[in-house]
């Protein structure tokens, strides 16, 4: 059975909080890095081994069902409404129907535009990038590995992840790689692709949760919450895999080329020392988790992140 190494027994990423912007990266151009692809717990489980399933957040079930209702009852008073008017269950049929058709096409769209601009990763194109996907994907259980696209334009940095049917794919932002095109901190990479794949392999891609949810987005605050559970849990994935790579966390607080001085004890702390009622409405209202919850969820892991207060 396979069981991803523990924290305490590996050597982590984690910045000294007593050395102000602590860098794990190192200043040596290499174009197969081995910090990654040199370690065995990077590649896929032999055929005897078997996948432990990281586990979801706590909040994650409980509020995927509340969402999921709250859409139900949502689609239910839109298909009444249109039956009072138009006196036609097939009109109010079809008025449900026009949600996900748009959001089909929305979805379509999107991946489209990818397809057409963006740079994909391949053997040729971004290689390194290329063999952390494809070894992390098999690591983490999944059959194939998802398309992955670098994003060129001004991106926040970061990945994303998406799908439309049957395909899922990433999108890497240019800025995690250097001027050659190799990658500026491996480490951080494969943590950030990892935490993506962990919404692929949670369900959180998938066209038809997002059709049970997406009522819930007009609750303030309702839809934002189970959408930072849903990132805490794909931070779990990542962590699981790679707990190396969590300092990847910096890049979204002070971008590609100041993220090494970026101090994650010091934020992680203003987790717990910062208050203020516009803060905890923005703690409420946002998507993702702040950057210094994620960071003190990622520091102390025996506590699972944040979602309300």
């Amino acid at each position: 059975m396979f069981h991803p190494t523990s924290p305490e027994s590996r050597t982590t990423a984690w910045p000294d909080p007593d050395v102000p912007g602590c860098s794990t990266v190192s200043g040596e151009e290499v174009l197969f890095p081995p910090p990654v692809f040199a370690r065995a717990d990077l590649y896929g489980c032999d055929g005897d081994e078997e996948l432990v399933p990281t586990p979801a957040h706590p909040w994650e079930g409980p509020l995927l069902v509340a969402c999921a209702a709250v859409t139900l009852l949502m689609a239910a008073v839109l298909a009444r409404t249109v039956y009072a008017v138009t006196g036609s269950w097939t009109c109010a049929i079809a008025a449900l129907a026009v949600v996900p058709a748009v959001c089909w096409a929305v979805r379509g769209l999107v991946y489209a535009r990818h397809r057409a601009e963006s740079v994909k990763i391949s053997p040729t194109q971004f290689p390194e990038a290329y063999r952390m996907v494809v070894s992390l994907a098999a690591d983490m259980g999944l059959s194939r590995p998802p398309e992955a696209y670098v994003r060129l334009g001004r991106w926040r940095c970061g990945t994303d992840a998406s799908g439309h049917g049957l395909r899922r794919y990433l999108v890497l932002s240019a800025d995690l790689f250097d001027a050659g095109g190799r990658l500026r901190d491996p480490e951080a990479l494969a943590f950030l692709v990892a935490h993506q794949l962990g919404h692929v392999v949670a369900g959180h891609t998938g066209f038809w949760r997002r059709m049970a949810t997406i009522g819930a987005d007009l609750v303030p605050g309702l839809g934002s919450a189970l959408s930072r559970a849903m990132e805490y849990t794909a931070d779990d994935h990542a962590y699981a895999r790679f707990p190396e790579g969590a300092h990847a966390v910096r890049i979204l607080a002070g971008g590609a080329h100041l993220y090494s001085r970026v101090n994650m004890g010091e934020m992680a702390d203003r987790a717990r020392t910062d208050r203020g009622c516009s803060l905890l409405l923005y703690h409420l209202l946002t998507r993702r988790p702040s950057n210094t919850r994620r960071m003190a969820a990622l520091r102390d892991r025996t506590r699972r992140g944040r979602v309300f207060l």
